[in-house]
Parts: structure tokens; C-alpha cells; sequence
């Protein structure tokens, strides 16, 4: 199976909806200053996934992809929590954040993200203070699906019983 790891250092912003104006055009919701930490956010992870890939070409086949969020503390939070890992359950919401690393690898990880099969994401609170994202994508072979075919077999066999 093809690896690939990317860590992205810094604040991981998640990618908003899109708001129709009045001439039908369609425009990225929310403030100017949120617009601008989201393409600094994209410039951050594709940048991080050029260094990545190097010179190797773009994955075509299925891919299963691992995404660790990690957010900074709030800073309410109590000092004592900050000793290992806590799961961050305030917003931005997971769904979003995860839309704004995906999308931004389209193109330099692999043609289109339609080619994620597998994907596991986690949102937590940065312990030692460094947030970013933590990515690890791999594409899947022959035997690999094959062999992961046969596990679902017997796992859909045993719950129907």
C-alpha cells in the first residue's frame, strides 16, 4: 500500500458554505477576516502536501485517509486538562474542518477526492500547544481491498445471523 504522511502546522479552519447573493453569484459565507484565516489555511496544507508528495505523481486509485485535528485549548479552560488528550466538542464542526483539508489536497494528493473510500477523522485539543493536522493517506491495492473485502464479508455474516 502507497503512504503518504503530511503534518500541517497551525490553526485548522474549517471550509464554510457558500451564500447566494441577490445577481446569483455564489460567495464564501462568513466575515472577511474568517475568508482570509481559511486561504491562509488552504495556502498552509497544500503547501505542507507539496513538501510531501515531492516528486512522486498523484494517487488515482482508492484512498483511505486519517485526519487528527488538533485545535488550541480554549482559553477557558482549566490548566490540569492540558496533560493529555481531550476531545475538542465546541465548534467548528468536524464535518467542515475535514472539508477544509480535502479539499485542499484535490490536485497534489490525489485528482479528485471523490477517491477517499475510508475516512477517519478526530477533533482534539493541542496538549503541547501546537495545533494543525495530522494526515495520513494511503492508497489502497489489489490485495489490500481484497483481503478488506472478505473482512466485511464475514462481519455482515455474523451479524445476520
Amino acid at each position: 500500500m502507497n503512504t503518504l504522511s503530511i503534518h500541517v502546522d497551525g490553526v485548522p479552519m474549517p471550509k464554510g458554505s457558500l451564500s447566494r447573493m441577490p445577481n446569483g453569484a455564489m460567495l464564501p459565507a462568513g466575515t472577511a477576516k474568517s475568508r482570509a484565516a481559511v486561504g491562509a489555511w488552504r495556502q498552509d496544507v497544500r503547501a505542507a502536501a507539496k513538501d510531501a508528495m515531492g516528486e512522486r505523481p498523484v494517487m488515482t486509485g482508492a484512498l483511505r485517509v486519517q485526519v487528527d485535528c488538533t485545535l488550541p485549548y480554549p482559553h477557558s479552560s482549566i490548566p490540569k486538562y492540558r496533560l493529555g488528550w481531550a476531545p475538542a466538542i465546541k465548534k467548528p464542526d468536524i464535518d467542515k474542518l475535514v472539508r477544509g483539508v480535502l479539499d485542499h489536497l484535490t490536485g497534489i494528493v490525489w485528482a479528485d477526492d471523490a477517491q477517499v473510500c475510508f475516512l477517519m477523522v478526530n477533533k482534539s485539543y493541542a496538549w503541547d500547544d501546537r495545533p494543525g493536522a495530522y494526515i495520513i493517506v494511503s492508497e489502497m491495492n489489489d490485495d489490500y481491498l481484497r483481503e478488506l473485502g472478505e473482512q466485511t464479508r464475514v462481519i455482515r455474516g455474523a451479524l445476520n445471523e
